[in-house]
């Protein structure tokens, strides 16, 4: 199985428990992840944060410490997954034969 991808951060930033983030791993999102995310609001703002958290790994806390250029690289790779598109592209990584699911 190829190594999972992850999100390289040109801004790291310390955690809210003091770690220092430099890189974001990339979990698949699924419909349940959905379903939570809509119970918390139905802001589509409020929606994404919750995904993205999910998708990244982050507290709502520490994705919100997230520099602006760092989280558009973060909406691009969501948008891509939402697509059923190549996550390895968006990363400027290009995705081995076989490896397109990768990110799970």
């Amino acid at each position: 199985m190829a190594d999972k991808l992850s999100i390289p951060l040109k801004f790291p930033f310390k955690s809210g428990t003091g770690e220092t983030i430099s890189k974001l791993p990339i979990h698949r999102l699924k419909r349940k992840d959905i379903a939570v995310a809509q119970g918390h609001s139905k802001d589509d703002a409020v929606i994404e944060d919750h995904l993205f958290a999910k998708m990244t790994g982050l507290t709502l806390e520490d994705l919100h410490e997230l520099d602006i250029a760092d989280n558009k690289v973060v909406t691009e790779v969501f948008r891509e997954m939402a697509g059923g598109g190549d996550i390895a592209a968006v990363l400027g990584r290009g995705a081995a034969a076989g490896t397109q699911d990768a990110a799970q």
